[in-house]
């Protein structure tokens, strides 16, 4: 075997075992977290209604209480990609491509906020906003990104109306 093929083949033997470390942490992690409740579905009677606010854009991912870099993995939760947020009277609609639904009732909701990042998302100030809420007995922050500033800024003041202004740090 010459220098080279011993190089590459090192390398893709490498590459392997990292990209298996982090599917077995990424596994470890969610079997760790198999205390979080299953988020509530999204009803559906509230698909049926007019939101008081909605964006496109993407979903971020929900993490533990305040920790921002400590992504929820449980029920497919921390997982990034494109989804609908829209805001009713009765709390937050999570719509996510290819990843399920979610529903935060409104009495589970303990603030809203913006901040310029978490786990696998960082972005300008207050690009990101956060709501913070109650699964079950366990504290999270879903982060969601509008895709314009316009959704962005009309999601915040509906949420902040939802919320009556209560904001998290």
């Amino acid at each position: 075997m010459d220098e080279t093929t011993f190089t590459v083949t090192l390398s893709a033997i490498l590459i392997a075992g990292i990209v298996v470390g982090i599917i077995v942490g990424f596994r470890n992690r969610t079997k760790r977290q198999q205390y979080i409740p299953v988020p509530a579905d999204v009803p559906e009677t509230l698909l049926t209604q007019q939101p008081m606010g909605a964006a496109e854009g993407t979903y971020v991912t929900t993490v533990l209480g305040q920790e921002l870099l400590e992504r929820v993995t449980a029920h497919h939760m921390g997982n990034r990609g494109r989804a609908q947020v829209e805001v009713h009277k009765t709390g937050v609609a999570v719509l996510r491509a290819g990843e399920p639904n979610f529903f935060i009732p409104v009495h589970d909701i303990t603030g809203a906020t913006t901040i310029s990042g978490m786990a696998g998302k960082f972005v300008e100030k207050d690009g990101i906003l956060a709501i913070t809420w109650n699964l079950g007995e366990v504290d999270v922050t879903t982060g969601f990104r509008a895709g314009t500033i316009a959704e962005h800024q009309e999601l915040r003041t509906q949420l902040d109306i939802l919320t009556n202004g209560r904001q998290t740090a």
